[in-house]
């Protein structure tokens, strides 16, 4: 049983709430923590006393007081309330054993029997929480081994979705519509059926339909506004000059898949004249060759430059030859086989074969009659490749998937141009879109807070020292899935709207075949071209039963991902929990080892020196008995109140308030037994009514969501 708040029945804003395992009220009157020590205990019995109180029974919360749920709540009588009255006892007894003089503390038999117990129960308990850590991280590493499995299976199962099939189907029958009309067949005669294909295709689309709308319920899309919102604002103000604009960078992305999505299309399409890119480099090949020899049958252009380049070009042969016929001749033929190269380039380029044709003004007759032939077989040879271009751009205009694709980056391109422009460049200049962000009236932390607030709103739990960029971190990553969940959503219901169409079309179908009889088998005029329409709606056909098979099955893969992304974070949890919990209990064993060992060793010591009484207390406390450490013996008091309180309880343990019991202790005495409390508190609720500020300010430095301070309201305030 656990309490969440307790109010004042004839003041409802009179109310003080307990939101953590142990939690701390401070700032109460006397009177007021007077009446809570009260009002509390009389409710776990069933006892009217003007307060009511909300309260988790049986996994559920319910009101319980006067006018909702009074009963008892109590298996047998016990006081859920204890003061420092207990402590000082002990401690009194613990001052007067160790100046000799406190009989009640000398150890007998039933003391060690009871602390044996204790330590025994300790160790099973010990034993079973080790067992349970095991279990938990056993079962939370087969959850995290599930999760990966599943995310690997829905990535699997994305990349065969088809998201075109419907639009192929719907441009199959267009055309196979056409086609009827042109050759003069029946309407329908294409997707001729009979009375029984009709029906199984009637209650195939509404099977599928049911499984679309399961889909759509399985997967609700979140609302991301707040977080969106408040995740620009941190963007903004941690930005270093202009940022990018994140509309611009989805459409680049959209964009760049659309384009590769073609272009695969196209080397598919192309395959048998060697693919969409070989095709292109030879026609952009063919062209250049046109071009060039287009330039060489044309006249050249000569002019005075050229001319006075040539005459200087022959001067250096005629000087060449002059040297190679005098006496050392030999020497200088490497320059004239230099100059005759330099002035054969300057021909070539005037276009004269040689020296003596410019002068006679004789061109390059036999040149030019190969530069013809060239032409012809360039001209030729694009001829072809235009030719095989223009077939495979047939064959793109009548595949329906190419025409959605175009239609897409078309939408796509009038989007980008109305936020960067007409620019040929789409892509890049989406991506390298800034946008200055301007002042914004907010300071850093407040900014995280706000995004803080809107991770909460979306059931994220958030932790105090939780810093920005962690919560940057998981609000990306939020963001990416629940986009995922919403375009997958999107894409169901745009299928779920289909398919009723085409479901429609069905009944409509198999009305008119039950009334006139089935359309008759294709014959005549067109038969050739019909047959070829009916085998391509079979084929669109098949490929949106596919598609749809399997958006289903992304579907229930990502639903049954989420359900064990939340099982593994809560067996996460849950495990540290215990471990955390582990630790203490192995303090806890420790503590009680050793108290039972100071107990055993002080009982043989009162054997050795007087053989009498082992049930009674002994007459007289023996000099140098060891005394128990004071806050072993403190926690022996609320150990013992704690485990009665843990099965008083009809539904479940009860809650433990601590009437400020801790006032007289000193400070490390009190942080010692408080850090015990709080690891019990994970076993049962604790409530400390604080008196003064010494508790209070323990607990709001712990920063744990398992001790919170509180003020009450009203009366309570």
């Amino acid at each position: 049983m656990r309490l969440h708040d307790l109010r004042l029945i004839e003041d409802q804003r009179s109310v003080v709430r307990f939101p953590g395992n142990l939690t701390v009220v401070a700032g109460l009157s006397p009177d007021a923590r007077a009446w809570v020590a009260t009002a509390i205990p009389a409710l776990l019995a069933g006892v009217e006393c003007g307060a009511s109180a909300f309260a988790d029974l049986d996994g559920a919360a319910r009101e319980v007081g006067p006018g909702a749920l009074a009963q008892r709540f109590l298996r047998e009588d016990v006081d859920v309330v204890l003061d420092a009255r207990p402590f000082r006892t002990v401690l009194d007894g613990l001052d007067a054993a160790a100046r000799g003089a406190a009989p009640a503390l000398r150890v007998t038999a039933r003391h060690l029997d009871r602390a044996r117990r204790t330590y025994e129960s300790t160790m099973q308990s010990l034993q079973v929480l080790e067992r349970s850590v095991e279990l938990t991280r056993a079962e939370h590493r087969g959850a995290v081994a599930t999760a990966e499995d599943l995310v690997h299976a829905v990535e699997a199962a994305r990349a065969e979705l088809d998201p075109i099939a419907g639009t192929v189907l719907d441009r199959a029958l267009e055309t196979a519509a056409r086609l009827e009309v042109e050759t003069g067949a029946p309407p329908g005669v294409c997707r001729a059926e009979t009375a029984e294909a009709a029906a199984a295709r009637l209650a195939r689309l509404e099977a599928v339909l049911y499984e679309l709308d399961s889909a759509l319920h399985t997967l609700m899309p979140v609302d991301t506004t707040q977080v969106d919102d408040a995740l620009d604002v941190v963007r903004i103000l941690t930005a270093r000059g202009p940022i990018e604009v994140p509309e611009a960078i989805r459409l680049a992305d959209e964009y760049h898949s659309l384009r590769a999505q073609i272009a695969a299309l196209e080397e598919r399409v192309a395959a048998d004249e060697g693919g969409m890119t070989s095709v292109n480099d030879r026609l952009d090949h063919a062209r250049a060759r046109v071009v060039a020899a287009e330039a060489r049958i044309q006249p050249a252009q000569v002019d005075d430059g050229e001319i006075a380049a040539l005459e200087r070009a022959h001067d250096a042969v005629l000087e060449a030859e002059r040297r190679v016929s005098g006496r050392f001749g030999g020497r200088s033929r490497k320059l004239l086989e230099d100059a005759l190269a330099e002035e054969q380039v300057v021909l070539d380029r005037l276009g004269y074969p040689t020296w003596s044709a410019f002068i006679m003004g004789a061109r390059m007759l036999d040149s030019a009659a190969d530069n013809k032939r060239e032409h012809e077989m360039a001209r030729r040879e694009l001829d072809d490749v235009e030719r095989v271009w223009a077939r495979v751009m047939a064959r793109l205009a009548d595949d329906a998937e190419f025409s959605a694709y175009m239609d897409r980056l078309e939408r796509l391109q009038e989007a980008a141009h109305a936020i960067v422009g007409d620019v040929d460049d789409v892509e890049g200049a989406l991506r390298a879109l800034r946008v200055d962000p301007g002042p914004i009236g907010i300071t850093l932390d407040e900014a995280r807070d706000a995004l803080a607030d809107a991770l909460v709103a979306v059931g994220f739990g958030i932790e105090e020292h939780a810093t920005l960029d962690d919560l940057e971190a998981a609000s990306r990553a939020w963001l990416v899935d629940v986009r995922q969940i919403k375009s997958l959503h999107a894409n169901i219901e745009a299928e779920a709207k289909h398919c009723a169409l085409e479901l429609d079309e069905a009944r409509e179908t198999l009305d008119r075949i039950q009334v006139v009889g089935a359309v008759e088998e294709i014959d005549g005029f067109g038969a050739d071209r019909l047959h070829e329409a009916r085998a391509a709606i079979g084929r669109a056909e098949a490929r949106l039963w596919r598609h749809r098979d399997t958006v289903i099955r992304v579907a229930q893969l990502v639903a049954e991902s989420e359900r064990v992304a939340e099982l593994e974070l809560q067996l996460g949890a849950e495990a540290e929990t215990r471990e955390e919990l582990l630790g203490i209990t192995r303090e806890l064993a420790d503590a009680t080892a050793a108290k039972f060992a100071l107990l055993e060793a002080a009982y043989a010591v009162r054997a050795d020196e007087d053989h009498g009484d082992d049930g009674g207390d002994p007459p007289a406390a023996a000099a140098g008995t060891p005394v128990p450490d004071r806050v072993d013996a403190l926690t022996a008091v609320l150990e013992e109140r704690i485990n009665a309180l843990r099965v008083a309880g009809i539904d479940g343990p009860v809650p433990l308030v601590l009437d400020d019991a801790f006032a007289d202790l000193a400070a490390t005495e009190r942080a010692e037994l408080l850090g015990w409390v709080e690891g019990y508190s994970l076993f049962l609720q604790v409530i400390y009514l604080a008196g003064g500020p010494e508790v209070v300010a323990w607990a709001e430095g712990r920063h744990s969501n398992r001790t919170r301070v509180v003020h009450g309201d009203g009366f309570f305030g």
